[in-house]
């Protein structure tokens, strides 16, 4: 009796402490190294996926395996036939559909249009810089005096390339041609409060923060607020596209947003950008734990629990790229904070820790966030009642005729903390309008947000 008590205490044993490394497993931190065979994996099995030549039209993929230090010279003669046949087709101009503009083409047929890009020719620059082709003479074009004479277009440009853009800006010292693609983007991407304006999601807030991280000193302000924006569509396990709910094609209903590895993909590459190393760690478990296929090596699920997607796994890719470089980086940095040094005079060894990193800045905790209590129409005005938050300075109120909140938007600010009240006015009539309220503080002399309550609509008379 006493040997079978004996056993059964020990496989209990075995077990828990087997449970127990599982878990540390799971919570440990990766290294870069542990990221760069995540890469390798997901690599392969996209480039097992692709359905197309690389061409000038999708080359921002093809940047995205070169980002990521992936072998893709076998793509070359592909790439290179279209970016000759594009130069030889449009007068030693590089011409490529980009966004979603639509209009009739030359055959007088619905189709998107096609324009001169800057985060095109961006992207070509780097894929030909990167087979070793000179890019201030291809083919008897400067590529990059063509980038710099590119006169930027909302129609033709959004978040997504910019990094590109800035990365070559750099590259070729084109000062003025980074400075005006900087203020290009936040013109006409960017709102305070709102984050990105380009598809308002977590994707396009990631998008620009990765496309501003490196130039964090002068626009802290802005990756601050739209990582707090992007912050808005976080749930359990992951984030959300965005807060609309979603039709469902099988039953003809909306039904309310889930998380998807996409987007949790590029939050991580968000995160990963601006080191924030403890909070791209539990995104990166959050994405291991949701949407890594366990049956398909390098894949990834858009929703969670799902099958393989190649959309998705192109977006975890990216963020997976981020966070190798941040660790890289890091570990790169760590290494070298402490040297030992000995002084011969007398054989004594010191150990001298040398920082190699900025002074940390303070990360400044939001307020609470209110919610409302009643919006009530009245003639081109709207009357909004919410609740009252402790430690806030005061209050901002929007409203807006779409869900979005770009069209006919109103933004009133109440500077007091114990109003709870107000009134909207000159509004259109008989319009219904979207109303969500958000508190505010002061901290260092700058207005710090909480993340929007829950909208609530209202018709007014």
């Amino acid at each position: 009796m006493k040997k079978i008590i004996s056993v059964a205490v020990a496989l209990c044993i075995a077990i828990t402490s087997l449970f127990t490394s599982v878990y540390a497993m799971a919570d440990s931190k990766v290294t870069s190294g542990d990221i760069k065979k995540k890469l390798n994996d997901t690599a392969i099995y996209l480039l097992s996926e692709k359905k197309a030549d690389f061409d000038v039209e999708n080359v921002k993929s093809l940047v995205s395996y070169i980002n990521a230090g992936i072998d893709v010279n076998d793509y070359k003669d592909e790439f290179t036939k279209s970016v000759k046949e594009n130069l030889d087709s449009n007068s030693g101009k590089i011409i490529a559909v980009v966004g979603y503009v639509v209009g009739y083409d030359e055959n007088n047929n619905w189709a998107p249009i096609k324009g001169e890009s800057a985060g095109v020719y961006a992207n070509v620059i780097t894929a030909l810089d990167y087979f070793g082709f000179d890019v201030k003479n291809y083919e008897g074009v400067n590529l990059v005096e063509n980038f710099k004479n590119v006169e930027l277009n909302k129609d033709y440009e959004n978040p997504y390339l910019f990094s590109s853009i800035f990365a070559v800006a750099e590259k070729y010292g084109l000062t003025d041609t980074l400075k005006t693609a900087q203020n290009f983007l936040l013109n006409n991407f960017y709102e305070f409060g709102t984050g990105s304006t380009y598809y308002t999601s977590t994707d396009s807030d990631a998008q620009l923060v990765v496309a501003l991280a490196p130039y964090s000193n002068k626009y802290k302000s802005v990756i601050d607020d739209t990582l707090n924006c992007m912050e808005s569509y976080k749930a359990d396990g992951g984030y959300l596209y965005n807060l609309d709910k979603v039709y469902n094609y099988n039953t003809g209903e909306l039904e309310d947003p889930v998380i998807s590895g996409n987007s949790t993909g590029l939050a991580l590459a968000a995160y990963s950008a601006v080191n924030d190393f403890d909070k791209a760690q539990k995104i990166y478990n959050e994405i291991v734990n949701s949407f890594e296929c366990k049956d398909v090596k390098g894949a990834y699920a858009y929703t969670a629990g799902g099958d393989e997607n190649a959309l998705a796994t192109a977006d975890v890719f990216t963020g997976l790229t981020k966070f190798y470089e941040a660790l890289k980086i890091k570990e790169t940095k760590d290494a070298l904070t402490t040297t030992t040094t000995t002084a011969p005079a007398n054989n004594i060894t010191t150990t001298t820790t040398t920082s190699t990193s900025q002074t940390a800045v303070a990360k400044i905790k939001a307020p609470k966030k209110t919610s409302i209590k009643k919006v009530k129409g009245a003639k081109k005005a709207i009357s909004v009642t919410w609740k009252k938050v402790s430690g806030v300075k005061g209050y901002q109120v929007q409203v807006a005729t779409n869900k979005k909140f770009k069209k006919n938007k109103k933004t009133v600010t109440i500077k007091k903390q114990k109003t709870t009240k107000t009134t909207v006015k000159k509004l259109k009539a008989k319009k219904k309008y979207y109303v969500r309220v958000r508190t505010y503080k002061i901290a260092n002399g700058k207005k710090v947000y909480s993340s929007w309550s829950k909208v609530k609509s209202v018709k007014t008379k």
